[in-house]
């Protein structure tokens, strides 16, 4: 099960001074050797808890009992990457960083956490390594609207007009139902003065118009069922 979480706004200092793939491990849990004895079926049931309390919007019993799953499990990739959101929606910015990249390492081929880890960097303003990281996770589900959502907002944030940029745009507006992002691919493009292609909502009328923000950021993702490695 995939949900789409609202994000923590804003910028931090903290990751503006960088955070990459070799960042500290976050104090607060100790990751045991890979040997040790691994108890999924616990990680599992506290990941279920934890994401539910996420949902809920407990981020302060999520992050405990996330972190019991990984005692349990600390190769539990889920885990990490509902760990990572829960960080994200406090603010914590490098801790985040840090989960979405260890959970990308123990799931490999899920787009979650490249497209999570994106979402911390776009959110500090470090637009380079979001659009990276965004790329990475659109190449494992190409079709993902919300996936081309995230990475051509980041390529219009970056002032970007080239061919990619407007293919995406134009992929957004056949693949996405969101009316507001839609809306926005629809202007964006009118503004680089290309023709959009043809859907099934009906735009406004052109005196209605105006320039239209870009769309707020759709959440980080999580999971409650996904089996880590």
């Amino acid at each position: 099960m995939r949900k789409w979480l609202l994000a923590a706004a804003g910028l931090a200092v903290m990751m503006a001074m960088g955070c990459h793939r070799t960042a500290a491990k976050p104090a607060e849990y100790r990751t045991m050797a890979e040997d040790a004895n691994r108890d999924t079926k616990t990680a599992r049931h506290e990941n279920a808890k934890g994401y539910d309390l996420m949902e809920k919007g407990d981020l302060e019993k999520a992050e405990k009992t996330l972190k019991a799953a990984l005692t349990a499990d600390p190769f539990f990739g889920p885990a990490h990457n509902n760990l990572g959101i829960v960080y994200l929606r406090q603010g914590k910015f490098y801790q985040a960083a840090w989960e979405f990249q260890y959970a990308a390492k123990l799931m490999p081929y899920s787009p979650e956490p490249p497209n999570n880890l994106g979402m911390v960097y776009e959110a500090v303003g470090r637009l380079d390594e979001a659009e990276k990281w965004y790329s990475e996770a659109l190449t494992m589900q190409s079709d993902n609207p919300e996936l081309i959502g995230n990475l051509v907002r980041t390529l219009v944030r970056e002032n970007r007009k080239d061919q990619r940029t407007v293919q995406l745009l134009k992929d957004l507006i056949l693949k996405d139902t969101r009316p507001d992002w839609v809306a926005w691919a629809k202007e964006q493009l009118a503004l680089m003065h290309v023709e959009t292609p043809p859907t099934e909502i009906k735009p406004a009328p052109k005196s209605e118009r105006s320039p239209l923000p870009l769309p707020a950021t759709p959440s980080a993702t999580g999971g409650n069922d996904k089996a880590g490695k």
